[in-house]
C-alpha cells in the first residue's frame, strides 16, 4: 500500500473513531433527556460489550499477567461502570459540548501530571503550553457558560478517572482491546446483578428503538469499533499523528450536539471548545515518542 493511500485510509479510520467518541457523549445526553436513565445506559453499554468481548478477555495475552488484582479493580472503577454511570448523570445537567471539552481536557491535564508524578516523565515546553491552553479553555467554560452545574464537577472527576485508567494501561502495557475487554466483562459481572436487583430502571417502559439505538451505539460502536479504528489509524499514520487526532473531539461534539440535539452554544463556549482542542493537540503532539 502506497504512503499516500496509507494516509487516506488512516484518516478514514481516525474519523470513524472521533465521530463515535464524540457521538457517544451526544447519545448519552439524548438518552438521559428522553426515555432512559444513567443505570440503563450503563447496563446497555457493558452488557452488550461483555457479550462481544468475553472471548477476548478469556483469551491469552489479556495483560492480566502484568496486572495485579488491584490494578484490574482500579481499571474497572476508573473506566468501567462507575465511569459511564457518572458521565451519564453529568449529562442530565451538562450539555454535550461541555462534556466534549471538559472530559478530554481534564483527562489530558491529569495524564501529564500523573505521568510526571508516577513515572517521572518530563513535561517539556510543548506539553506545558498545551496544559496551559487546556486549563484556560476549561476556565473559560466556567466563566462564559452560565451557571455551573453538578454535571460540570462530575465531568472533572471523570476526566481524572480516565487519566488514572490510561496510566494503569500504559504502565502494564495492556493492549487497548484487551483492556477494554477486561473492563467490560468485570463491569458486567459486578454491575448487572446490582442493576437488576436494586437500581431504578426505565428500560422496561422505554421504546424498543431507543433501547436498540443505545445498545448498538454504546455497546458495539464505542466499546469495539472506536478502539479498533483508533488503533488502526495510529498504525497507518504513526503514533504521534494518530494520537493527536482525538484532540478534535471537543469541536466535533459541539457540532453533533447542535445538529442532533439542537443544543446552541454561546460564543464563549465555542471559543472554549476551540482552546481546549488546541491544548489537547499540543499536549498530544508534545508527547515523547514511545520506543
Amino acid at each position: 500500500m502506497s504512503k499516500s493511500r496509507n494516509i487516506l485510509v488512516g484518516l478514514g479510520w481516525a474519523i470513524v473513531a472521533i465521530m463515535v467518541w464524540s457521538g457517544s457523549l451526544v447519545m448519552l445526553r439524548l438518552g438521559m433527556t428522553t426515555n432512559l436513565n444513567a443505570y440503563d445506559l450503563t447496563m446497555l453499554r457493558f452488557g452488550v460489550a461483555a457479550v462481544l468481548l468475553t472471548p477476548v478477555a478469556l483469551g491469552r495475552g489479556t495483560g492480566t499477567n502484568r496486572l495485579r488484582p488491584m490494578g484490574v479493580v482500579a481499571m474497572v472503577i476508573a473506566f468501567g461502570a462507575p465511569y459511564v454511570m457518572l458521565i451519564s448523570l453529568a449529562m442530565k445537567t451538562a450539555p454535550a459540548v461541555v462534556a466534549g471539552a471538559l472530559n478530554p481536557g481534564v483527562m489530558a491535564i491529569a495524564s501529564v501530571l500523573l505521568a510526571r508524578a508516577v513515572s517521572g516523565d518530563k513535561v517539556g515546553v510543548a506539553r506545558g503550553v498545551g496544559l496551559a491552553l487546556a486549563a484556560a479553555g476549561i476556565a473559560l467554560f466556567v466563566l462564559a457558560g452560565g451557571a455551573v452545574t453538578t454535571g460540570h464537577f462530575i465531568l472533572i472527576v471523570t476526566g481524572i478517572m480516565w487519566a488514572v485508567y490510561a496510566l494503569i494501561v500504559r504502565q502494564a502495557a495492556v493492549p487497548a482491546l484487551n483492556a477494554t475487554a477486561l473492563v467490560a466483562v468485570f463491569s458486567a459481572i459486578f454491575f448487572l446483578p446490582v442493576y437488576l436487583i436494586a437500581l431504578p430502571k426505565k428500560i422496561f417502559v422505554a421504546p424498543l428503538p431507543d433501547i436498540l439505538l443505545q445498545a448498538g451505539f454504546q455497546g458495539v460502536l464505542v466499546s469495539v469499533v472506536a478502539i479498533y479504528s483508533f488503533n488502526r489509524s495510529a498504525e497507518l499514520l504513526g503514533p504521534v499523528a494518530g494520537a493527536s487526532l482525538p484532540a478534535l473531539i471537543p469541536v466535533v461534539t459541539l457540532g453533533l450536539g447542535f445538529m442532533l440535539l439542537g443544543e446552541t452554544a454561546s460564543a464563549g463556549a465555542i471559543v472554549s471548545a476551540i482552546v481546549v482542542t488546541l491544548g489537547l493537540a499540543v499536549i498530544l503532539v508534545g508527547q515523547p515518542t514511545i520506543r
